[in-house]
């Protein structure tokens, strides 16, 4: 899997609001436009308040201090939402840090924002890790359990009761080798 990044981010939310629909909010995000995206935001304003919401809508929206956010909110010309219209429809590919970060809060893409998913483990990273029991090893010594992340190409290639040796195949040119002492 490619490594996190806000190009992979855009495209992650992109296709959360595609899959779902706008998920909770696909009454008016289905087929959005500037009024829609508007009552979403007001009708979420004191519904979704994950611990980074406030910054996206601050940053968004550009509250003054001691501000009524939903008063601020209802008097924001529609054109402000046009961009994040257009890119939900495809008509643009992409758009502002401060829309698209507006877009996961709308869609609840609960890996927001891209401070977050930058620090998330990829989906590889965050397999389970599986389990291994081994009853002994090659000389008939007891072997401890010991748990095993499943990365791509990786081979346990010794095993005792003391260490295991895994070759990691990162690419064709760079192979890893780690001794796990147990």
């Amino acid at each position: 899997m490619k490594p996190k990044t806000s190009i992979t981010y855009r495209d992650e939310i992109l296709e959360k609001y595609k899959r779902e629909k706008g998920g909770d909010m696909s009454s008016y995000l289905l087929k959005p436009t500037r009024k829609q995206i508007k009552e979403a935001c007001i009708w979420l304003l004191n519904r979704r308040n994950e611990k980074y919401d406030e910054s996206i809508l601050n940053r968004f929206f550009k509250f003054k201090e001691g501000e009524n956010r939903l008063y601020a909110i209802e008097r924001v010309k529609g054109d402000k939402f046009k961009p994040i219209v257009n890119f939900l429809t495809g008509e643009t590919k992409s758009t502002t840090p401060a829309n698209l970060e507006l877009i996961s809060w709308l869609i609840d893409f609960k890996e927001r924002p891209l401070s977050i998913y930058l620090r998330t483990p990829s989906e590889n990273e965050n397999k389970v890790t599986q389990e291994y029991s081994y009853q002994t090893d090659h000389s008939g010594y007891p072997m401890k359990k010991a748990e095993i992340v499943d990365i791509p190409e990786t081979k346990v290639v010794q095993r005792n009761d003391k260490s295991i040796t895994i070759i990691s195949q990162i690419n064709p040119s760079l192979k890893i080798t780690t001794i796990v002492s147990l």
